[in-house]
């Protein structure tokens, strides 16, 4: 369930369980209540009425002694209340019931007597020579102390509990569920704080755990794959790293033979040990070759360094893949013949179309051509380069007849700074930088092709590139 309904349905069981609280404390106050309220919410009349009626009726008006009346009155809790015109003759009802007092002024009293009931109160009353005769008993309730009691006080009492009681359980109500909701919702907010604190510990192999099914699970499911690429870009930079440092020192061995021989050859001529043209002129190519092997391998850490930095461009050109394996044959013949390489060619079918860099494509080719010569270990080194079209791809395979690569090998031939065997026998004498099969990777890729290596008599490196679509 997501958030937003999570919260929708606990609002409502909050405001539910609330009301259904309210009406539940309500129910238990009034009816707690209502064994003080008996009937005093019914008009009932005095039943000693008609006996006061008798006694005022026996009254001597002519001579009327209206304390006596009263005090008679007094015994069966009435009170006297006595007016002739707007003058009170009597009255024994407290001032402070002038709600009471205008009525009396106000009712029609008969000659014969007339009773009633209004404001919690039996009023029996005549009027009898201009007198105006009122008995009133209060009928308001009263304590087990004799004190008092107002209906509306108690009424309004019982409501200001149940408001209290009500607002108190749902402010406790509201405050549990609320904490709940906050609890439950800070949890997967406490596991990506608690999984970055990891992270900047250095520790990238505790994943953050929540099970929950809703937005925050798919936010700690991002976290949980950014963990693993940062991860594995941790462990590629070791692996690089490592690799960097190999290829370091790699390059001082590399570097180091040529150069030894180099400086020896030149201290010979120096020395004067060379003393026949012939002689000086063999000394003066070998220190030549030396010379162009470490210009070789430096500019394949040069072109390394751009394919890293991505500041290698491509300039693409609609080419014919046959084609451009004919030329690279053609302008590498003679260094064929001095290496005593010799060079087969297959294009099995016509066209061959592709967009290429043709620079980048002779690179690979050469670097292809320069792995086989270091680690093919063969006198007579046969090349064989296939070309075909099939289903929309072109396929380039380059094939030697070497000794080929272990087969727990073959998965690394690719990898940067890898040399395979670390005698590096070769027939050139030395060994390679680990790069030139990893720039023919990058190449192929660049071209949005892949590249593989199987070992068929030697070793075999298939590229397949996308054929160019022409239009008509």
């Amino acid at each position: 369930m997501k958030i937003k309904n999570k919260i929708l349905v606990s609002t409502f069981v909050v405001m539910l369980f609330s009301l259904v609280l309210l009406f539940c404390i309500g129910g238990f106050v009034v009816w707690k209540f209502s064994n003080n309220f008996d009937d005093a919410g019914i008009v009932t009349l005095d039943e000693k009425t008609f006996m006061i009626e008798d006694t005022i009726t026996a009254l001597d008006f002519d001579d009327p002694d209206w304390k006596g009346v009263a005090a008679v009155l007094k015994k069966e809790n009435y009170n006297l209340y006595v007016t002739k015109g707007e003058a009170v003759v009597y009255s024994n009802i407290g001032s402070n019931n002038k709600p009471l007092i205008k009525i009396l002024k106000k009712i029609p009293w008969l000659e014969t007597g007339r009773s009633c009931f209004a404001f919690g109160s039996t009023i029996v009353g005549r009027e009898v020579d201009g007198y105006r005769i009122a008995a009133v008993k209060r009928e308001d309730m009263t304590d087990a102390n004799g004190n008092h009691i107002n209906q509306f006080e108690t009424v309004f009492n019982a409501f200001l509990i149940i408001c209290s009681l009500t607002i108190i359980l749902i402010l406790f109500i509201g405050q549990f569920f609320s904490s709940r909701m906050v609890k439950w919702s800070l949890r997967p907010i406490q596991a990506l704080a608690e999984g970055s604190k990891r992270i900047m510990e250095g520790n990238l192999s505790e994943p953050v755990l929540y099970d929950g099914k809703d937005e925050l699970s798919r936010v700690c499911e991002a976290f949980n794959q950014m963990q693993s690429h940062l991860k594995e870009e941790k462990e590629r930079a070791a692996a690089y790293e490592k690799s960097r440092t190999d290829m370091i020192a790699g390059i001082s061995h590399d570097l180091r033979t040529p150069l030894t021989s180099v400086k020896g050859y030149i201290k010979g001529l120096q020395d004067g040990i060379v003393t026949t043209p012939e002689k000086m002129e063999m000394y003066l190519t070998i220190a030549y070759n030396k010379a162009t092997q470490m210009e070789v391998m430096l500019q394949n850490f040069f072109y390394f360094s751009k394919l890293e930095t991505g500041k290698l461009p491509l300039f693409l050109t609609e080419e014919d893949m046959g084609v451009l394996v004919r030329n690279f044959e053609r302008q590498s013949r003679d260094e064929f013949l001095q290496e005593n390489i010799s060079i087969k060619l297959d294009i099995r079918t016509e066209e061959n179309p592709v967009m290429v860099d043709t620079e980048q494509i002779h690179r690979l080719l050469t670097n292809l051509v320069n792995n086989s010569l270091k680690y093919a270990d063969t006198e007579d080194l046969t090349l064989t380069i296939s070309v075909w079209n099939n289903a929309g791809k072109i396929h380039m395979v380059f094939a030697d007849n070497g000794k080929g690569v272990p087969e727990d090998k073959i998965s690394q031939l690719f990898v940067q700074f890898w040399r395979g065997d670390e005698s590096r026998s070769s027939r050139s004498g030395s060994g390679g930088s680990g790069l030139g099969l990893n720039i023919v990777k990058h190449i192929v890729e660049m071209h949005g092709g892949s590249a593989s290596a199987r070992n068929e008599n030697g070793l075999v490196i298939e590229i397949i590139l996308p054929a160019l679509e022409r239009t008509i």
